[in-house]
């Protein structure tokens, strides 16, 4: 309890706490390990959480030797790929990861795999908080059935003091985007409450339904449950799943009245109120006191586990591994799963879904179940129940930069820039989840899209930016995509003419937008780059084929990129700064694996929010400087029209994985009438390839048809057989880039009138100028 009111209740949270705080002068007070290896491994958490380091241990084989309690953990410690062949003869590393977001250590062991290094690690291990002085460890051994409440009110009170205005907002929110929810649970009457009736704070509950039967708010019982006591009878009682029970009672316990429940505050046979209420989802969550995930578990009869009184209990496991003198280190219950695949979990139903996916993005402030554990996570910091609270690693005070690898999708919530790489972090991770009427992608995803149009300049047309809306087209699959298609058995009414083949929205499964080298540096293979230059038509959107009436849509890309290549650019809130190919971030950027533009423009511009030097672009963009405009809105139509040049090509060979090893989806090559290859096609779907090809070596497959968006210059187009002849020759890598100036292209089939996206590509431009056709195609693409 003493460290609960240090850490959490009534003084405020130290920057590091000082008991557990290491200075380098304090290395030798540090109680000696008589094991020598025990001693690198404890002294390795005294290091700075921005230092890194990679000590060595020796061998396995001189690990296993001796009578030190480390014997044992070492024998039977689990990596990341599963088991090390020839284990006791590899060398053991203790790393120390240095990025100012974890004080863990972890082991790490490479090794060859025929012509392959690879590299594996263990999961990640913390130094158990002991009685030992100055000892830094951190980690909490958990009571194995129960959770302590009070470390939960301790969360929330250190929140509110401490973090005040900053968690009670929500970025890109503003205050007449609160709503009060047209119902909601009284957990005090057991009953249903209209929502305006009550005061602003409620808890909202996030969760998976799964195949339970449970109890939903229908018309004709709607009037029934408003009645006090009704979820008390047993007839209502009886069909609450324990999630929704559990959360009830939870709530009561951290001092909350009401709470928000989808089935339950909805009515689920009112279709005008199930829109209205799906179009709003994000702000529901948004303007919760705090959110409840329910993240373990496959349905909603899991529960909230680990409540003594009040809920089953919970099975925790922790594993504390002793070391000499005393210490111990114990594996961090966030990574518990890590480094162990033969007894790793699947991935989480809850974290499949893309209803569950916006609700988790929008909610300011969350108590997350999860792993048979509790943590908390808002704003501005992540708090453990097993650790300690080390402000060092724990706050990220608007640092989108800081976030780790599984919230990526939440740096747009932080960044005023609209840039296409953000945009392909969120929707590449939203449209590989999984939703039960796939037809209600565009309804779980419009709480996002609402938000992003304070973003960028003239909002989003179905997830695509109208800024780079003709660059957007050209958005990839990152592997096999499903033809997403209307039903009668979706609330949302959506048909399938709604679900456009041009928009990622009309299909599922993972996708990514274009990585523009011309707009900003990106970690991508010689094989993936591509680089926008100029567009090649004008595109229009409109409601049905035949419609008179069409809207414009106008990218401002070109614009601004035309302006910067001539003079300085000057944009409110950007700065000009000149480019150095000899510094250290240009030199330490290639080193990573980072592409750049074609031709290295002199000056590069910094946004005015931009925290970091990495943080940069080639030409700046418009960004709304006022958080409270945001762009205008345009209706959703489905139909685009363009004229633009088009082509017939051949299908040509697969590009096989040896020739193409960081290919996530399947491409084949194009090629003239003459079997000269001049270009690259890449299917949305599987079964589409398929067709195209006689055989998968063939090397005369089907015409296809093509259609410009942009034009640009592409690594895409690789020849292979060139590449091997130059390294032969010059003893060079045959892995250089090989950049060719293209018309991008998307590849299309017609029904009844109208075109649909069956793929993208690129085709050089020799070869494009050569085989179009001598008339623009009036192209209508639904």
């Amino acid at each position: 309890m003493e460290y609960l009111q240090r850490y959490y209740g009534w003084v405020d949270l130290p920057v590091v706490p000082e008991r557990f705080s290491f200075a380098a002068s304090d290395v030798d007070t540090v109680l000696s390990p008589t094991c020598a290896v025990c001693a690198k491994i404890t002294q390795c958490f005294s290091l700075g959480v921005d230092e890194e380091a990679n000590i060595s241990l020796g061998t396995v084989d001189s690990l296993l030797s001796g009578e030190c309690l480390h014997v044992h953990f070492f024998k039977n410690l689990k990596f990341l790929y599963g088991k090390i062949p020839k284990y006791e003869e590899q060398e053991l590393i203790l790393h120390h990861p240095g990025e100012s977001t974890t004080t863990a250590i972890q082991f790490e062991c490479s090794y060859r795999d025929g012509h392959r290094w690879i590299l594996t690690s263990s999961a990640q291990f913390e130094l158990v908080a002991g009685h030992i002085v100055h000892s830094p460890g951190r980690a909490l051994i958990l009571d194995p059935s129960w959770i302590d409440f009070e470390v939960i009110r301790g969360w929330i009170s250190a929140c509110d003091r401490l973090h005040g205005y900053q968690c009670k907002t929500f970025p890109l929110f503003q205050e007449e985007d609160r709503i009060q929810p047209r119902f909601l649970i009284d957990t005090l009457q057991d009953c249903i409450v209209e929502g305006e009736g009550v005061g602003l704070e409620y808890v909202a509950l996030s969760y998976t339904w799964g195949q339970t039967r449970n109890l939903r708010n229908e018309s004709k019982i709607c009037q029934e449950l408003r009645k006090p006591g009704a979820l008390a009878q047993e007839r209502f009682h009886k069909r609450l799943p324990s999630t929704i029970r559990d959360a009830i009672a939870v709530i009561q316990c951290l001092g909350q009245r009401y709470l928000w429940v989808d089935s339950l505050c909805i009515v689920q046979d009112d279709e005008q109120q199930m829109r209205v209420e799906l179009n709003q989802m994000h702000r529901v969550y948004a303007g919760a006191v705090f959110t409840i995930i329910a993240a373990d578990g496959a349905d909603a009869n899991h529960g909230l586990r680990g409540f003594k009184n009040l809920t089953a209990p919970r099975l925790l496991q922790q594993q504390p591994i002793p070391l000499a003198a005393g210490e111990s280190i114990v594996q961090d219950v966030k990574s518990r799963n890590l480094g162990d695949p033969e007894d790793s979990q699947p991935e989480k139903v809850y974290y499949d879904r893309a209803w569950t996916f916006q609700e988790n993005l929008f909610s300011r402030r969350k108590i997350i179940f999860e792993d048979n554990s509790v943590h908390w996570r808002c704003q501005y910091s992540d708090w453990y129940e097993d650790l300690i609270p080390d402000s060092r690693v724990d706050d990220r005070p608007g640092d989108i930069w800081a976030l780790p690898g599984k919230y990526l999708a939440e740096q747009w919530l932080h960044t005023s820039v609209p840039t296409l790489s953000i945009l392909s972090d969120i929707v590449g991770q939203y449209n590989s989840k999984i939703l039960t009427f796939p037809e209600d992608a565009p309804s779980a995803f419009a709480g996002i899209q609402a938000i992003l149009h304070r973003i960028y300049p003239g909002g989003l047309t179905y997830g695509m930016p109208e800024n780079f809306f003709d660059i957007a087209l050209n958005w990839k699959p990152g592997g096999p995509l499903t033809r997403r298609q209307g039903s009668t058995k979706s609330q949302s009414g959506v048909r399938s003419y709604e679900l456009p083949s041009w928009s990622w929205l009309g299909w599922a499964g993972r996708i990514g937008l274009p990585n523009d080298l011309e707009f900003e540096t990106a970690p991508t293979g010689i094989m993936n780059i591509e680089g926008y230059t100029m567009p090649v038509t004008t595109w229009y959107t409109m409601s049905s084929p035949n419609s008179v009436e069409r809207r414009r849509i106008q990218p401002t890309w070109h614009e601004y990129k035309s302006m910067s290549d001539h003079i300085a650019t000057d944009l409110p809130g950007w700065r000009c700064y000149p480019y150095d190919t000899g510094s250290h971030l240009h030199v330490k950027r290639q080193q990573r694996g980072y592409q750049f533009p074609r031709a290295i423009p002199e000056r590069c511009y910094r946004f005015a929010s931009a925290r970091h030097e990495t943080q940069f672009q080639w030409y700046p963009i418009p960004v709304l400087l006022d958080r409270c405009f945001q762009w205008p809105i345009q209706s959703q139509t489905p139909f685009l029209y363009a004229q633009t040049s088009r082509a017939f090509l051949q299908i040509g060979s697969v590009i096989d994985e040896k020739e193409d090893p960081s290919r996530r989806a399947p491409r084949v090559r194009l090629v003239k009438p003459d079997s000269q290859y001049v270009g690259v096609l890449q299917s949305n779907s599987l079964s589409d390839l398929e067709k195209l090809l006689y055989h998968p070596k063939s090397t005369a497959g089907k015409r296809v048809e093509l259609v410009a968006t942009c034009k640009g210059y592409t690594g895409q187009i690789f020849d292979y057989e060139l590449a091997k002849r130059t390294a032969e020759a010059t003893g060079q890598t045959p892995w250089s880039r090989q950049l060719k100036d293209c018309y991008f292209v998307l590849w299309i089939e017609w029904e009844d009138g109208v075109a649909y996206r069956q793929g993208c590509g690129a085709v050089t431009t020799e070869a494009w100028e050569s085989e179009k056709e001598t008339e623009l195609v009036e192209l209508i693409l639904g």
